[in-house]
């Protein structure tokens, strides 16, 4: 079967599944479903009631029953097409299992399953089944290039960048548009706690991505000789996706009509965000970059990027993981998304603003690192006075945001964490002693203090155990960066590790340090806060931090040492995902 007439049949099935959707949700909103009691089409209710809801009822069965017979045309479709072998196949297939699944919730509330269960996913399954005939479009309306595209520099890391962007902005479109439909079902249940029942921050968070990524297509894309015809338009295309977020944002503040408006901008956000995604990843193009093709910067972004900087976005990521996982592990059972959202503002505006006051006392530091001369404050783009200013503001604006929206203790913590990394290891502790990681490690292990008050007001055992687990992970993580970057410390006359007791006895006291880290990571479960779950996870990503741990003792190279410093970061990241995944399973 031709390409051209695959991708009409799978275009017939996505827009029946499309007005699936929005006929369920006019049947939601009118109570239609209540005046029809039989399955599938209601037709004795038809005949004998005057009743005009009965209407609505009937025709959104006859969408779903000429919906399931288009998914399964399409599905045989792509199965017998010769030029659709794999992710195609799969992806159809998944599409009508999902649509297989809304038809059977849809069954199942008429013959009286609780709406809390099978009206939440008559429309979850119907709306995850449009997602995956939009992916299956996209594959194969996009084939893959015969002979991939070969970037480098810093062409290479935009395309990844932008590609990266692509595919959050779908996987946010995906998730408000659950949490509009979970909302509307049952305004309180969305999705099983999965999916935040709140869709403003949801549809918010959408519209957010899908704006950043219109604008750096519209920026950054360039054509060239192998981008095919179809693909030329992405730049200009991409603006309607922003267009379809507000909508849909704005539809959420109507009653009843705005349901459906927010709920069908949603979904078309969401195809349009997959298709996107599936061109960037597929089809060449050139990517401009600060020196190529882009006109520079106005100095007023320049400027706003600087003073972004002095927050230290890629270190406040990893302390922003912390305080979120924690937040989902207390005994208080699942937060709410907006103390979420307020606690990860307030987390960032204390850690920022540490992180700001931090450029400013140590610029005369930094001038000596070649890591870190290029930094706003020694290089003279900033003042120190300015930077410090700075960095106050946002230390006070996260105090005020903690106690307003969180709790007076979570700001306490924030606070106390200011302090810690600001003044006492900045200031003194840094410059004075070889201890400054060891005692300094205190400051990047406060976070999951400040998620666990902000959801429970208080401390429990847990909460110090997660602040010992980060504070034993400290020194290994950041010894192995010094022995990298030991010319720097030495030339700025700063005593780490490395420089004062030479790289050998640094890289036993990694291992040693490790050892005792991978012990404390043990406690959630000796102490009974977590299950087998957690230390089977805890045990496998522990013996891998050890087994890089001994090859930078035994070995020492470069490689070693680079080695346990990336993974020493992505350990901690999981080693809380396993934490969450322990308390939603096991409970």
């Amino acid at each position: 079967m031709a390409a051209r007439s695959l991708i009409r049949i799978l275009l017939v099935g996505v827009s029946l599944t499309l007005a699936t959707i929005i006929s369920g949700a006019l049947v939601t909103i009118s109570a239609s479903a209540t005046v029809c009691s039989s399955w599938p089409l209601c037709l004795e209710e038809l005949v004998q009631s005057q009743n005009p809801l009965v209407w609505i009822a009937l025709f959104h069965r006859l969408f779903v029953a000429l919906a399931l017979l288009a998914v399964f045309a399409g599905l045989v479709a792509v199965w017998r097409s010769s030029d659709t072998a794999g992710l195609p196949r799969i992806t159809a297939g998944v599409a009508a299992a999902f649509f297989l699944l809304q038809a059977l919730a849809g069954a199942l509330l008429v013959w009286g399953v609780p709406a809390m269960v099978a009206d939440v996913w008559h429309l979850s399954g119907a709306l995850l089944a449009f997602g995956a005939q939009s992916l299956t479009i996209a594959l194969i309306a996009v084939p893959t290039p015969a002979t991939p595209e070969r970037l480098a520099g810093r062409a290479a890391q935009m395309q990844r960048r932008l590609r990266s962007l692509a595919w959050w902005s779908a996987a946010a479109a995906g998730v408000a548009a659950l949490a509009i439909g979970a909302r509307s079902v049952v305004p309180s249940f969305g999705m099983m706690t999965a999916v935040p029942t709140n869709s403003v921050s949801a549809v918010g968070f959408a519209a957010l991505l899908s704006v950043w990524m219109a604008l750096e297509a519209r920026r950054r894309l360039r054509p060239v000789a192998e981008t095919p015809a179809s693909a030329l338009a992405l730049p200009r295309y991409s603006l309607f996706l922003p267009v379809l977020a507000l909508l849909a944002l704005f539809g959420i503040f109507i009653p009843v009509a705005g349901h459906l408006i927010s709920l069908t901008a949603m979904a078309l956000l969401w195809a349009g965000t997959i298709i996107a995604a599936v061109i960037l990843q597929r089809v060449p193009f050139s990517y401009a970059t600060a020196t190529a093709g882009v006109r520079s910067q106005p100095a007023w972004r320049t400027v706003v990027a600087d003073y972004i900087s002095l927050t230290k976005p890629k270190v406040i990521s990893l302390l922003l993981v912390t305080t979120l996982t924690t937040m989902f592990i207390t005994e208080a059972g699942l937060p709410s998304w907006w103390l979420v959202i307020w606690t990860m503002i307030g987390g960032y505006l204390a850690a920022g603003g540490a992180g700001a006051i931090n450029c400013a006392f140590d610029s005369d530091i930094d001038i000596n690192m070649g890591r870190t001369s290029r930094r706003p404050v020694p290089s003279g783009r900033i003042s120190r006075r300015a930077a410090f200013v700075f960095g106050l503001l946002l230390s006070v604006l996260s105090i005020i945001v903690l106690w307003v929206f969180t709790t007076p203790l979570a700001a306490f913590f924030a606070l106390l964490g200011i302090i810690y990394y600001a003044w006492f290891y900045t200031g003194w502790l840094k410059r004075s002693t070889w201890q400054n990681i060891i005692i300094g490690g205190g400051a990047g292990a406060i976070p999951p203090l400040v998620g666990w008050t902000a959801v429970t007001g208080s401390v429990s055992l847990m909460a110090v155990v997660l602040f010992a687990i980060i504070f034993y992970w400290t020194p290994p993580h950041f010894w192995a960066l010094a022995l990298v970057k030991q010319k720097d410390y030495a030339r700025a006359g700063v005593p780490m590790l490395p420089v004062v007791a030479g790289e050998a006895e640094t890289r036993w006291q990694i291992l040693v340090y490790s050892a005792i880290m991978m012990a404390v990571s043990l406690l959630p479960v000796a102490i009974g806060a977590m299950s087998w779950i957690y230390l089977i996870g805890a045990v496998v990503l522990g013996l891998r931090f050890m087994r890089d741990a001994w090859a930078v003792w035994r070995v020492g190279d470069q490689t070693a040492i680079w080695g346990l410093y990336k993974y020493s970061l992505l350990y901690l990241a999981l080693l809380f995902a396993v934490m969450v995944a322990d308390r939603l399973i096991i409970g």
